[in-house]
């Protein structure tokens, strides 16, 4: 997973003339419909230009229209513009993996894309080629940024719901960590892992995104992320004690799994709490991986099969297998993979 850390920003005389025409018409009344009409009338040496310098001018173009974005998403005229400025870019060889650097960060098309919701853009930049794990200058890529909207880390619109449903539909993100090796073996970046924060292979803070929902009470987050086949990991469950959330994050597993569709997990009862310390196979996906682990290797404890996974585990709590150590020292993200 290639990860690009901030750029050094050029001065107007270092940028080609095409460059510097694009980034004044994105400024301007019209300035999308601006920039298509230079890109199609730009010569082959003017893109040969930008493509040296890595520029696109997608980026400035979403960030103009990404403005308007609101909780129920983004017109369909902007993104009608945005889909033809993309098309016109891919006719005139203009490079997917181009960016451009906004507040002294390189941004990339698709994950600013992903970012405000236009889901149609992120189909069209993968199906021209765009790598999904590559990474932005803050570290993110294009799956973690679906999951962070302008308009409030606490909601999940339903255009984002549909820019990651593009990205699991166009086989662009795994939950399969064993695929993801597989596939980046051949390819750096063409595939994201669900269950890494953004930080993987650099040293981001980012968080994973089934974290980032519990740390936001994102409750349709955390559900879309379960329903699609992801995990709480051994990094999520340490940070979840060691930040003392794990009263909130049982209470957002009850109100996922509770007959009475709980919208809040303040409606959660003391009795359903407690029922959510205790595994059966609806919640298996908040017990960490370390814990399965710890319960496949005392199969083999004396006693019979039926009576310890009826009698025994149900009573083995999440941090079982834990020591003291790994739950109060401090979090490092490391990838050695």
């Amino acid at each position: 997973m290639k990860s690009y850390r901030k750029r050094k920003k050029r001065s107007d005389d270092q940028l080609s003339q095409l460059q510097l025409q694009c980034e004044l018409a994105i400024q301007a009344p019209g300035g999308v419909s601006k920039v298509l009409h230079l890109i199609e009338g730009a010569s082959d040496d003017d893109i040969k230009l930008l493509n040296e310098a890595q520029y696109s001018p997608l980026v400035g173009c979403i960030f103009r229209l990404g403005k308007n974005t609101t909780r129920n998403g983004n017109s369909t005229q902007s993104q009608l513009e945005l889909d033809e400025l993309i098309e016109v870019c891919y006719r005139r060889n203009l490079s997917v993996h181009s960016g451009a650097t906004f507040g002294e960060c390189f941004h990339r098309p698709i994950i600013v894309a992903a970012y405000y919701g236009y889901y149609s853009a992120v189909r069209l930049l993968l199906q021209q080629g765009a790598l999904p794990d590559l990474r932005d200058g803050d570290g993110k890529n294009v799956f973690y940024a679906a999951f962070q909207n302008p308009t409030g880390r606490n909601t999940l619109r339903e255009c984002d719901k549909q820019v990651a449903d593009t990205l699991w539909d166009m086989g662009a993100v795994t939950c399969d960590l064993g695929e993801w090796r597989k596939m980046n073996q051949g390819q750096l970046g063409c595939l994201c892992y669900s269950n890494f924060g953004s930080a993987a292979g650099g040293s981001s803070p980012h968080r994973s995104v089934m974290y980032q929902s519990l740390n936001n009470k994102c409750l349709q987050t955390m559900k879309f992320m379960v329903e699609k086949g992801s995990v709480i990991t051994d990094e999520d469950f340490v940070r979840i004690t060691k930040c003392k959330l794990l009263k909130r994050f049982l209470s957002m597993v009850a109100c996922m799994e509770s007959p009475t569709s709980l919208h809040k997990p303040s409606q959660v009862t003391t009795q359903i709490f407690q029922r959510m310390k205790s595994w059966n196979k609806d919640i298996d996906w908040s017990f960490p991986p370390t814990w399965k682990v710890a319960i496949t290797l005392c199969r083999n404890c004396g006693l019979p099969e039926d009576i310890f996974r009826n009698n025994v585990v149900p009573f083995l709590s999440r941090d079982w297998f834990y020591t003291k150590e790994q739950l109060q020292r401090p979090v490092v993200q490391k990838w050695n993979l």
